[in-house]
């Protein structure tokens, strides 16, 4: 087979492994409302305990590079992938917090080794095509979250949380192991190894290159802070704050998820036009501002009446979805552009500094939403996105180009 048709092949089976990695989280967002009641946690310490999950995927990020060096990406994809979904299942057997926190830690661990592989393979698909792929890639990812969302929500007052992970984690497994089938084999992972053009895994990164990887992982941050606080609070404040009831409490997800959809599978012909950062930033200021401004109109809204607390919590969430949608895919490109440096490295050093933020960042709203309220906590999420926006600079392909590493 021609380098033409493994790349052409390995670029559908990246865009299914996305969509197939959305569905465990689409299905268990709007389910953890009932969670969180069964649990009988106050937000302060469910808050904390999904914080924990941050700390397994920092050890994630830091093994996941060297195991993707030594198996491939193909085979680390394929494994961590299976004990993600038995991780997903089991966040609906939670007897108590201690279980519930050791999920989120291992939900976290193989959910950042899944994705380093996963991504690590679209840079190297992109770069090969010579254009715009990663947001259709997490075009794809919203797809899957999304439909496994609306399921999720249509079924919530029919059916347990148990039987719907159930069914749904594992229709996706059969899934994901048919989509992996053709992701690029062991020998086509980054450069060889013994290429002099490329940083050897025994050197470190020079400092220029880890500044600018730092840099790139602090906005990547502030952008997956706001979009974190979706999965683990709007059904909560739904349901708590503005007393929706189970099943369209998990509609504001389902909106975000839309909005973000449509974003990424229309922002690559807009990217390839205008540049990633334009578009990122755009996207990031108008998303912010409108989420902060329907946000504070449905808190007001709910004391009066809750289907009009549902509709502006749904734009609220939509706007989020606007602008978060091509945040992420920006920043993993910016940090696969250096060159010399593997991207799988590259990565691992922007998923590991974006996973300690992410422990202080969850444990940090958890300890604002105990002594505020949660309306005026995700308030704040609105200007952290506009923040993240105003951090896109680092995405013009010449400052990548600066911090090339030397050989």
């Amino acid at each position: 087979m021609s380098p033409i048709d493994v790349y052409a092949r390995a670029r559908t089976s990246i865009k299914f492994c996305f969509f197939f990695i959305g569905v465990p989280v689409g299905t268990l967002v709007p389910r953890l409302a009932e969670i969180k009641l069964g649990l009988n946690a106050g937000a302060g310490i469910y808050g904390t305990a999904i914080a924990v999950g941050g700390i397994g995927a920092l050890i994630g990020n830091f093994i996941g590079a060297r195991v993707v060096h030594r198996f491939g990406s193909r085979a680390v994809v394929q494994g961590a992938f299976t004990f993600l979904i038995t991780s997903n299942v089991c966040n609906a057997l939670a007897p108590n917090l201690s279980w519930f926190a050791t999920v989120a830690f291992t939900s976290g661990l193989f959910y950042a080794m899944t994705n380093i592989g996963v991504n690590s393979q679209a840079v190297l698909v992109e770069q090969h095509i010579g254009r715009s792929f990663l947001p259709m890639g997490h075009a794809f990812w919203s797809i899957g979250t999304m439909s496994a969302s609306i399921f999720s929500s249509l079924a919530a007052p029919y059916v347990s949380p148990l039987h719907a992970l159930i069914f749904a984690d594992t229709l996706c497994l059969i899934g994901f192991a048919l989509a992996t089938k053709n992701l690029l084999p062991l020998h086509m992972d980054d450069r060889s190894i013994d290429d002099s053009t490329q940083l050897p895994r025994q050197e470190h990164i020079p400092r220029s290159a880890l500044r600018f990887l730092l840099t790139i992982a602090f906005a990547q941050w502030l952008a997956l802070i706001a979009e974190i606080s979706v999965g683990d609070w709007s059904s909560v404040l739904l349901s708590e704050d503005f007393h929706i009831s189970v099943g369209p409490n998990g509609y504001a997800f389902s909106s975000f998820m839309v909005m973000q959809l449509t974003v990424r599978l229309l922002s690559p012909r807009f990217i390839d036009q205008f540049g990633l950062q334009v578009i990122a930033r755009t996207c990031g200021v108008i998303g912010g501002t409108g989420y902060i401004v329907a946000l504070a109109a449905a808190n007001v809204a709910h004391t009066t009446s809750n289907s009009a607390a549902l509709i502006l919590s749904c734009i609220a969430y939509g706007f989020m979805g606007l602008g978060v949608a091509p945040m992420p895919a920006a920043f993993v490109t910016a940090a696969g552009r250096i060159p010399g440096l593997p991207s799988a490295r590259a990565l691992m050093v922007t998923g590991a500094a974006v996973a300690v933020l992410n422990i202080i960042g969850r444990m940090g709203f958890a300890f604002i939403a105990q002594h505020t309220s949660l309306p005026i906590s995700l308030g704040f999420m609105g200007a952290i996105l506009i923040a993240a926006a105003m951090m896109t600079n680092v995405l013009h392909i010449d400052k990548a180009e600066r911090h090339a590493i030397q050989r």
